[in-house]
């Protein structure tokens, strides 16, 4: 009897243990995929020391996950596990649990974000926004690019030169209002094209805050880019903030007003983002009319679209993101403040947003287009190269006009 007592409680040491080493690597297994094999068959000190690293420290729970999952369950700008950040005791495994469950159905969504961008990887090694592969593009470059395999599928009539489809329409700041910007397209397709689509709509930057539909506009800017490949936009300080936000810059992201760049952006809205020159130069030559057209041309210089201004005598390479996003004034040795629409001399002429407070500004070799929607005034934009304006009114106020920012 006591022979048999002495062998069965090792037995039941071992069954003992088994069975806790059991549920420690189940627990284990739940939250970390890191070992190559099933846990159950490396033993319980391996599963056991897993399991404590686990419950000791559920931070740490993001090293054992596999690469697609850290993504999903990893907040960039905090640093922290979404899943697990109230948990304790046996919780977490339920909450990672629930966090695959709700994980499964945003994949089915649109605007499912997994960090793996190009943008995403700069900025989490940086820590700031990637620069544009091109800063500083061009309207001759960006149509060649986009309508190259659109014009394989239309006829070669569709695209004979007309006094219309040369024209190109440069919008102000949308800040949200789509309603309006669609509006100001149609106004000035049927109104001032014959119902013809211009050779290209360049947008002055400023897509997004302060009004209703950022992310709306951010789809259909880029959608119609890449349908029609005729639609184009520099960027402005407000886009380059959403886009700090969306990559995980806290400052950025703790701001309530950002909260549509979490629920409404995409990666693929993120990257084309990212790609946003600061400037596009339209060519003169790509405004000039067909000889046997009875209209004139206003337009014999190049010109650049920039969101906020220019430094003048500087060169584009030259010019600094800061200035070409949020520049309005000079401000000389003495102090004294000029405005930078009078200040820019050419020889190019400069089209802009920005200065909503100033609204209108028709200088000679300079135009601001920002007239305050998103504050309830008008949405303008200009249609080259008769330099014809054109707007809309806002269909309410969005934002008090002293919003900072």
């Amino acid at each position: 009897m006591a022979a048999a007592t002495s062998v069965s409680r090792p037995f039941l040491t071992a069954l003992l243990i088994g069975s806790i080493g059991c549920s420690y690597c189940c627990y284990a297994y739940g939250c970390a995929h890191t070992l190559k094999t099933n846990p159950l068959k490396v033993g319980y000190q391996k599963a056991t020391s897993v399991s404590r690293r686990i419950r000791n420290n559920i931070g740490r729970c993001r090293n054992y996950l596999p690469h697609y999952d850290r993504k999903q369950y990893y907040a960039p700008s905090s640093g922290s596990l979404l899943a697990t950040s109230n948990c304790e005791g046996n919780e977490p495994c339920a909450a990672l649990k629930k966090a695959e469950t709700t994980t499964s159905s945003q994949k089915n969504q649109s605007c499912t974000r997994i960090f793996s961008t190009k943008a995403d990887k700069y900025f989490q090694k940086h820590h700031r926004i990637p620069l544009p592969q091109i800063s500083h593009d061009n309207l001759g470059r960006l149509l060649e690019l986009h309508q190259h395999s659109n014009q394989q599928d239309e006829t070669e009539a569709s695209y004979q030169s007309t006094a219309y489809n040369n024209k190109v329409l440069i919008i102000g700041d949308v800040h949200g209002c789509l309603t309006e910007l669609k509006l100001l397209i149609q106004k000035a397709i049927h109104q001032h094209n014959q119902s013809q689509n211009f050779r290209a709509i360049v947008l002055v930057g400023d897509l997004v805050n302060k009004g209703p539909q950022s992310a709306e506009v951010v789809k259909f800017i880029r959608r119609q880019q890449q349908k029609h490949g005729n639609v184009f936009t520099v960027r402005g300080n407000h886009d380059d903030r959403a886009l700090a936000a969306a990559l995980g810059d806290e400052v950025c992201a703790q701001k309530s007003k950002y909260d549509w760049v979490k629920k409404g952006l995409s990666d693929e809205d993120i990257e084309w983002l990212a790609e946003l020159p600061y400037t596009i130069t339209i060519p003169s030559r790509l405004l000039q009319q067909p000889q046997d057209s009875d209209y004139e041309t206003m337009q014999d210089q190049d010109v650049i679209v920039v969101h906020a201004g220019l430094l003048p005598n500087v060169s584009l390479d030259e010019q600094h993101t800061r200035t070409m996003t949020t520049v309005r004034d000079l401000i000389s040795d003495q102090e004294t403040k000029e405005n930078i629409a009078k200040a820019w001399k050419g020889p190019e002429l400069v089209i802009f947003g920005h200065d909503a407070k100033r609204g209108l500004q028709q200088e000679d070799f300079a135009i601001g287009l920002d007239t305050g929607c998103v504050y309830g005034k008008q949405l303008t934009g200009i249609i080259l190269p008769e330099r014809k304006i054109i707007s809309v009114d806002a269909s309410q106020v969005y934002s008090p006009i002293n919003a900072k920012d």
